[in-house]
């Protein structure tokens, strides 16, 4: 995603590294420069808005 996508993610948004559905995570944090994401796998990370492009938007899944 930009760092114009970026920014528009929500503290709940599900996430994937790159186009893989195996790579999850969920924003628990955004600020002016960065979102933190926790991975499934138990690690959390903080990335630069404009370092979000192997990051993706997992798509809601209808109810």
């Amino acid at each position: 995603m930009t760092g114009d996508q970026s920014r528009g993610l929500k503290v709940g948004d599900r996430v994937c590294w790159g186009a893989t559905t195996t790579d999850l995570g969920t924003v628990i944090a955004t600020s002016w420069s960065e979102v933190t994401i926790s991975w499934d796998d138990g690690d959390a990370s903080s990335v630069s808005h404009n370092d979000m492009v192997k990051v993706e938007r997992v798509p809601m899944k209808p109810m």
